[in-house]
């Protein structure tokens, strides 16, 4: 891993923004406001997350129809280690993890599963750009870098919803060019890349369906707005006097941030994002830089700590875990 370019990417993005944090925050002041806290809710936050995630798990059961019919309950431990690899290897290195455990252990298509996660993905940023600008417009986009973020997220989501569905609205079109685009490699590569390929593309023309589609939408939503209640909980024992919009905001621009490849479940961005909007809140900067620390760390630890415990419950180590490769997923037929 260490050799690897995406590891120092993510590393040096994540280092850069951490940096620019705790230059714009007294650390004799980040103490005060982290012993000011109330920590009693961090309980209840991380229970609605928890709500957030089990969301995400009805959603993931609708996607796999079409790999393999499998209960939210079933999904729920793959979702955790997902998360897990996530918050611990660059670069969103989980979606692979989760797609390759859940393909092992359950003997599914892990292409195909890889096909519901990257639809998952796109749903996420999609519902995310909304909560943004509905938010923003609610609020106001105070600062000139969360304008950024905006028109930039929306510009990429909009390509890749057109991408998405262009590809994927005739399935004889989308092998032919993917067909065309494997040309270009060598030909030891051509015949299993064609097979990925074809799989891939019959996986994601599930959300075609007028049924599926409005489930996945409608759970997107759900989820993240779920999620935006774990933050406003958590917010309770800072004391801020903010609306549940400015909370979407943070929501929707701290995850937003972490697109980029970051490292330690996009530490930096996160936290970067966070405080921004907090500030434009007119919270205390010190205040916003507890609260951002705080809120990630509750995104990070609980995930983490039972990814892991659930790891090893299925007799799989994280070294083996880290070295996924793709060659190595049977993402194949």
């Amino acid at each position: 891993m260490l050799r690897s370019l995406r590891f120092w990417v993510s590393f040096a993005v994540s280092a850069v923004l951490i940096a620019l944090f705790l230059r714009a925050t007294h650390p004799r002041e980040l103490g005060a406001a982290l012993s000011d806290a109330d920590y009693r809710w961090l309980i209840p936050g991380t229970a609605v997350l928890f709500v957030a995630i089990t969301a995400r798990c009805i959603r993931w059961s609708v996607l796999m129809r079409p790999v393999a019919a499998m209960s939210p309950a079933r999904l729920f431990p793959y979702a955790i280690i997902g998360y897990m690899a996530n918050n611990l290897l660059p670069a969103r290195a989980g979606e692979l993890v989760r797609a390759y455990v859940l393909g092992e252990r359950e003997r599914v298509s892990t292409v195909g599963t890889f096909g519901t996660i990257a639809v998952e993905r796109l749903f996420d940023g999609c519902t995310l750009v909304l909560m943004l600008l509905v938010a923003g417009a609610l609020v106001g986009f105070e600062d000139g870098r969360l304008r950024a973020i905006a028109a930039a997220s929306t510009l990429l989501f909009l390509a890749a919803v057109i991408g998405f569905y262009v590809l994927t609205l005739r399935e004889e079109r989308a092998l032919r060019i993917i067909h065309r685009l494997l040309a270009w490699l060598p030909d030891r590569f051509e015949p299993r890349l064609e097979g990925v390929a074809e799989n891939l593309v019959r996986s994601l023309r599930s959300v075609h369906q007028p049924g599926p589609l409005a489930l996945v939408a409608l759970f997107s939503v759900l989820a993240w707005t779920i999620e935006a209640g774990a933050y406003a909980v958590i917010g309770l024992g800072f004391d801020m006097d903010v609306s549940f919009a400015h909370y979407c905001l943070l929501l929707a621009a701290a995850n937003l941030a972490i697109i980029i490849p970051t490292f330690f479940g996009g530490t930096g961005p996160f936290e970067w994002a966070a405080r921004l909007v907090l500030v434009a809140a007119s919270v205390d900067p010190a205040v916003a830089s507890a609260y951002s620390v705080v809120a990630h760390g509750v995104i990070l630890v609980p995930t983490t700590v039972l990814g892991l415990i659930l790891l090893w419950s299925f007799g799989l180590s994280f070294r083996r875990i880290s070295r996924v490769e793709v060659e190595e997923q049977g993402l194949m037929p």
